[in-house]
């Protein structure tokens, strides 16, 4: 959705959100110490509101984002911002992802950083706490803004120590692809919401063909597209109360459901993933069922072949029916002179008016309540309708201060665990991880 990492965490939003670089207190509150304090500005602005310029004439804004294919729909919405504030001047900068957080934290050092910039759950917290984001719990209720129209989980997703600092653009959960070329040629029936875990192990095995070179399921290293889901689905968690859930049975059920699919044979480990990821292997026909975000979508639909085969469904279920949600949301620079501007740009960027539009560019799904039909109808051949409706069912993406720390982490561990027979034993994988995200988790609540 990334998220996406998410996200989100990456490549772009379709990745699972990734870390940013450590950002150490002290370097982030010398560089603000040397910046100017923001103007006094009033809490929200009207229509008719005050002068966003202190000095009068116009404010110049300029909005940080690191996904290319959605920069024409985001000059629609500044373009529809400006008909109502022709005072307010924004520039987009588009910085692609894999560079975004670097240069992020070094224009903050430097105080050259954009007034308002993308912003995913990795990262939230940390840039919440260090001060470098404007609060807008404030200025919400003083404009009457609620944010009811926005999924809750994903709103609480951008609060920190009670208070808001992001305001949520789009969200994204996770279903199942399949290849419905392979399953009618191996005569199973389509997955659809009655499905279980048991179902997809069994559709795996058949669906398996060594000497096409072709995989029944994908299980990758993915916390957002396989690993936390399959977490949830098992009533597994990753993260409560400064603790980790890496230890408990239940999270570790629900690992082992993805490890068993590499060791009988059923996926590609993640060294095979590592050479040609996953969604790589599905557009090519060589993955009957991979778990992905809506972006990734994208790739398969431009892809005529692609599209004509590939069929999308809800979660199976495990214990239950489960899985993760993102999304990225806009922040505003705390040191932005112009906050006031800021604030009624992320603002609207919130309303029906800007999900419509995203919704119709076809490059994410909006979070604003109403606005996903021009989604779903960008990709008619694809029941896209599958990632909205599992948003009841979603848990919000685990995050905490130093997200990046221990999500790290977990690639490092998990991953021997991730290569077929003979690897080491997921509980044991588990474990290790456990101990090693409370050791940071600890600090953070030092």
């Amino acid at each position: 959705m990334t998220h996406v990492p998410l996200h989100h965490p990456t490549e772009s939003p379709p990745e699972s959100p990734p870390a940013s670089p450590p950002l150490s207190r002290r370097t982030v509150l010398r560089a603000l110490a040397a910046l100017p304090l923001p103007m006094a500005a009033s809490a929200a602005c009207s229509s008719a509101g005050p002068a966003f310029n202190a000095g009068g004439g116009r404010a110049r804004i300029g909005y940080a984002v690191w996904d290319k294919d959605q920069v024409p729909a985001m000059q629609q919405v500044v373009d529809e911002f400006r008909k109502d504030h022709p005072d307010i001047e924004i520039t987009i900068q588009l910085t692609p992802f894999v560079t975004y957080w670097t240069r992020l934290r070094t224009s903050i050092t430097g105080g050259g950083a954009a007034d308002v910039f993308w912003m995913n759950a990795p990262n939230i917290q940390k840039f919440a706490k260090y001060g470098t984001l404007l609060p807008l719990g404030a200025r919400l209720r003083t404009a009457g803004e609620t944010l009811a129209d926005h999924p809750q989980n994903l709103v609480r997703l951008y609060q920190f120590d009670g208070e808001q600092y992001g305001i949520p653009k789009d969200f994204d959960t996770i279903s199942l692809y399949y290849n419905r070329e392979l399953f009618d040629k191996a005569g199973i029936g389509y997955p659809d919401e009655t499905w279980t875990w048991q179902h997809v192990v069994d559709a795996a095995g058949a669906l398996r063909d060594p000497a096409q070179s072709v995989f029944g399921y994908a299980a990758p290293l993915d916390r957002q597209r396989a690993l936390y889901p399959a977490i949830f689905q098992n009533d597994g968690w990753v993260l409560r109360d400064s603790r980790s859930g890496f230890a408990d049975e239940a999270t570790i059920g629900g690992l082992r459901y993805l490890t068993e699919m590499i060791d009988k044979g059923f996926s590609p480990n993640a060294m095979a993933i590592a050479d040609t990821n996953e969604r790589s292997l599905m557009q090519s026909g060589k993955v009957a069922m991979m778990t992905g975000l809506p972006n990734d979508a994208n790739a398969l639909y431009k892809d005529e072949k692609a599209r004509a085969r590939t069929g999308i469904a809800v979660l199976p279920r495990g214990r239950r029916r489960a899985t993760v949600i993102h999304g990225l949301a806009n922040v505003v620079n705390a040191r932005t002179p112009h906050p006031d501007a800021c604030f009624e740009f992320v603002r609207f960027m919130a309303n029906r008016v800007t999900g419509e539009i995203q919704g119709r560019s076809g490059t994410i799904l909006p979070s604003f309540a109403g606005t996903q039909q021009a989604y779903l109808d960008s990709r008619p051949e694809f029941r896209l309708q599958s990632f909205i409706d599992q948003v009841p069912d979603a848990t919000a993406y685990p995050a905490s201060v130093n997200t990046e720390s221990w999500e790290s982490m977990q690639l490092q561990v998990l991953g021997l665990s991730w290569v077929g027979q003979g690897s080491r034993p997921i509980a044991d994988s588990a474990r290790l991880l456990a101990n090693d995200m409370n050791v940071v988790l600890a600090k953070e609540s030092a």
